[in-house]
């Protein structure tokens, strides 16, 4: 993909086809980008509540975690860094960025899987995190490096231009607790991301004017309107 360097010195990528297609198709369907603005430890909560019902339920029905894997695993996240895309009146703001991770598994057996997905946050300038996409499910492979996942997110509405970290919560799907986890202060590329509302990115509209040796319509229109006068004052003149 080709790109160009920012402003800031930040990354400037070029949407490909089908990342264009991706975001017309979540715009059509708009499950990922409502704005729950839920804070990181009410999702962690959640996930923590969700995991206790399940197994009570398990307990209750003598039936074995669907999902659950009894096997001690480490996770990790082994790389993750920002794109910009879309800054519709060049502030050097974006409306669309994506963010890209690699999550690693190690466990008993070389070839370690694991069901995993992701809940991502963004801090405004410092601020307290702010959930903003749940990732669906993905499947990853020991430490691939072909396995990452991208999140390409447009920001519809209810964000403020600033500059935004990113966070990153690593769950394996049947349990509660985080697996791993990483943010801004861990990568520089998730650090100070300079986003804002498509409703504040409106198209820069620019007003070509001519210059030199060109005349405008009114000038032109003054030019004539001076004419008439003078073809009057001279027919008025005594001869």
């Amino acid at each position: 993909m080709e790109a160009a360097q920012s402003s800031s010195g930040r990354e400037k990528a070029v949407l490909t086809i089908e990342q264009q297609e991706l975001l017309l198709q979540q715009r059509l369907e708009s499950t990922h980008f409502v704005v729950s603005k839920q804070s990181r430890e009410q999702i962690i909560q959640g996930h923590i509540d969700k995991a206790l019902k399940a197994d009570n339920q398990r307990q209750h029905a003598a039936s074995p975690a669907l999902y659950a894997n009894s096997v001690y695993r480490d996770f990790y996240i082994y790389d993750a860094y920002s794109r910009l895309f879309v800054d519709n009146d060049f502030d050097g703001f974006y409306q669309t960025f994506s963010v890209t991770f690699d999550a690693d598994v190690s466990g008993a057996y070389v070839n370690e899987t694991a069901n995993v997905f992701a809940e991502l946050y963004l801090s405004r300038n410092g601020g307290p995190w702010e959930h903003y996409y749940t990732t669906d499910i993905f499947t990853i492979f020991g430490d691939a490096t072909d396995d990452d996942y991208e999140v390409l997110t447009t920001l519809e509405s209810g964000y403020t231009t600033d500059h935004y970290d990113v966070l990153i919560d690593l769950y394996e799907v049947g349990y509660g607790d985080i697996v791993a986890t990483v943010s801004s202060n861990d990568f520089d590329s998730l650090y100070a991301l300079p986003l804002e509302s498509r409703y504040w990115d409106e198209e820069y509209i620019e007003i070509e004017t001519e210059h030199g040796g060109t005349m405008s319509q009114w000038g032109i229109l003054a030019l004539l309107i001076l004419g008439l006068t003078r073809r009057y004052l001279t027919c008025r003149q005594p001869h």
